[in-house]
C-alpha cells in the first residue's frame, strides 16, 4: 500500500492529472475493505459455533471408517467455538460386540481423530450396525454452509 501512495504521488506528479491520486485511493480501500471482511467472516464463524468445513468433515468420516470394525458413521456433529473444537460422532459396530471390545474399538477411533485434530474435544458414540433411530444427519447438512 505504501508503494502505491508513492506511485500515486510520482504519477499525479509526472502527469499533473488529479485523477491518478483518487483511483489509487479507492483501489486501497478495496483492498483495505476486502481483507476486513475476510477477518469479519472467520471471526463471526467463531462466535456463530459454525460446523467445520465440508473437507473436514469428510476426513473426519474416513478416519472413523477407516477402522477394520466400523461399519457406519452417523449424526457427525462439529463446531467451533473460539478457539476450541468440538467433535461428536455415532460409529455403528456390530451388534453383537461384547461391551468392552466396542470401547475400546471408540476409544481407537477416538484416537484416530485426535491425531488430525490434537486440540479437539471428541466424544464417539457406539451403537450397533442398523439400529433404527432418529438420525440427525438431514438436520446437520441443512445447515451446512
Amino acid at each position: 500500500m505504501n508503494l502505491a501512495v508513492i506511485a500515486a504521488l510520482a504519477l499525479t506528479e509526472l502527469t499533473g492529472s488529479p485523477l491518478i491520486d483518487p483511483l489509487f485511493a479507492l483501489a486501497i480501500v478495496a483492498v483495505l475493505l476486502y481483507g476486513a471482511a475476510g477477518v469479519g467472516r472467520q471471526a463471526l464463524d467463531m462466535l456463530m459455533d459454525r460446523e467445520l468445513p465440508a473437507q473436514e468433515r469428510a476426513h473426519i468420516r474416513e478416519l472413523a471408517l477407516a477402522h477394520p470394525a466400523a461399519q457406519d458413521v452417523h449424526d457427525l456433529r462439529t463446531r467451533r467455538a473460539g478457539g476450541d473444537v468440538f467433535i461428536e460422532l455415532h460409529l455403528e459396530l456390530a451388534g453383537d460386540l461384547p461391551l468392552e471390545r466396542a470401547h475400546a474399538i471408540a476409544h481407537e477411533v477416538e484416537e484416530r481423530v485426535r491425531r488430525a485434530f490434537p486440540d479437539a474435544d471428541i466424544l464417539v458414540h457406539q451403537e450397533p450396525a442398523g439400529l433404527e433411530d432418529e438420525r440427525l444427519d438431514h438436520k446437520i447438512a441443512a445447515v451446512e454452509p
